[in-house]
């Protein structure tokens, strides 16, 4: 290894120990708050959430809870699903409900009648009289697995392809086959819940993330980064600037992260330690490179680390007169 090498090793080993996030809590009072997508479950929906599979089937909360403008119901949305605080039809007094999004998506197929299924059952499937159709292999294992018909609903639709992918819906909720996902997880549970909300025609300032209360209660759990120069074509001898934007899953800045950025020379590689991101993610730094004939191309490789989170983006320019 070379002592050019040796000391980007070491540069990036000790970039964790420069960049510190936020303190993580989720829990807040009046409600739950999730870094994830920066929105806090509304309390009237946390017993319901909690008990219907939380966000392994609902997804994390995308808006906060508003009284919706057509039903006047109070409602919260969250990726997989809309939950609503409405009267029952029995009793009207106020009760939580997931809405049946599988059925407003336009899901619903007409039932299949039990004639066809002398035996029962299908190999592999199993058929639900409740709704007239049935659930069959991969989709009847994670139906039945993850609370069947008192989370999901009952099916309202045989198989089917959409956009080249195979899913069935379900009362409330739409599963998706992914046959070729590596984590030996092949059923995903669909985001309804933001196509339904993008259906409805609601402001989109609804899904902006919002502050909690208590800052500390934020975390930052994912980076996304991004970089670019000032002179895409600089001369020889010219100075180059280089920009590093950083920011979180939320697309919010992140201050204090740290950078190294490599530099792709024709005779070997440079390392360079980038400023820390300022309040806005941004970092930048002034790069001066000598003898670098006209049509050579300089590589940037930029690598990322706040608090054990790690990103890499890349920039190249020219030397181009």
């Amino acid at each position: 290894m070379t002592a050019s090498r040796v000391w980007g090793a070491a540069a990036l080993f000790s970039l964790a120990a420069l960049a510190s996030p936020s303190s993580a809590a989720l829990a807040q009072p009046g409600g739950r708050y999730y870094s994830e997508t920066g929105h806090t479950l509304s309390p009237t929906f946390e017993l319901f959430y909690d008990t219907r599979g939380g966000a392994e089937i609902l997804g994390y909360p995308i808006t906060e809870a508003f009284v919706d403008p057509f039903s006047g119901f109070l409602v919260q949305y969250s990726e997989n699903a809309r939950l609503e605080l409405a009267p029952d039809p029995r009793s009207e007094e106020l009760q939580v409900r997931a809405a049946d999004l599988g059925v407003l998506i336009g899901g619903w197929d007409l039932p299949l009648p039990a004639s066809r299924f002398p035996i029962g059952h299908s190999p592999g499937c199993r058929y639900y009289e409740d709704s007239g159709h049935q659930v069959c292999h991969s989709f009847l294992d994670f139906y039945e697995s993850h609370g069947g018909p008192g989370v999901f609903g009952f099916p309202i639709s045989e198989f089917r392809i959409e956009q080249a992918r195979v899913v069935q819906y379900f009362h409330d909720f739409r599963l998706d086959w992914y046959p070729e996902a590596e984590d030996g997880r092949p059923i995903r549970i669909a985001p309804l819940g933001r196509a339904h909300f993008d259906s409805m025609g609601y402001s989109p300032d609804l899904l902006a993330p919002v502050d909690p209360a208590d800052q500390q209660q934020y975390s930052v759990l994912a980076l996304r980064s991004s970089a670019s120069v000032l002179k895409p074509l600089l001369g020889t001898g010219e100075t180059q600037r280089a920009y590093l934007i950083v920011s979180d899953q939320n697309d919010r800045p992140v201050a204090g992260a740290a950078a190294l950025l490599t530099v792709y020379l024709p005779d070997g590689l440079q390392f360079r330690m980038m400023p820390l991101t300022d309040r806005n993610g941004v970092a930048q730094l002034e790069l001066q490179l000598e003898s670098l004939q006209p049509g050579t191309r300089v590589a940037l490789e930029y690598t990322v680390v706040y608090g054990g989170l790690f990103a890499l983006t890349r920039d190249s320019f020219y030397v181009w007169w």
